[in-house]
């Protein structure tokens, strides 16, 4: 799974692309919690997913409305399509990622 640097999710959610991020911080136990799950499963879920860490880009975080971590959102067609705030397990994610 790829970390993502705030210039790269720019150019993902411009062009369109179809993706999640799980943004995340590296003093976070839940996001340690959470990284676990999708790094094993990552290759498993239909859609790219990406890990930003929030220290990385305050501000674009605050701009997709980051107020906890872990915090998982799906783009699609440049637009925020679903948002979960808090842990979810391998099969509450495949369910998050279906539109």
């Amino acid at each position: 799974m790829k970390e993502i640097n705030p210039q790269e999710l720019k150019e993902k959610i411009n062009l369109g692309e179809k993706f999640v991020v799980d943004f995340y911080a590296t003093w976070c136990g839940p996001c340690k919690m959470m990284l676990r799950v999708l790094e094993e499963h990552h290759s498993k879920f239909g859609v790219p997913v990406y890990k930003f860490n929030i220290e990385n880009d305050r501000q674009l975080s605050m701009d997709y409305g980051i107020r906890s971590v872990p915090t998982i959102i799906f783009f699609n067609e440049s637009k925020v399509q679903k948002k979960h705030v808090g842990i979810l397990t391998e099969n509450q994610f495949n369910s998050f990622t279906n539109l």
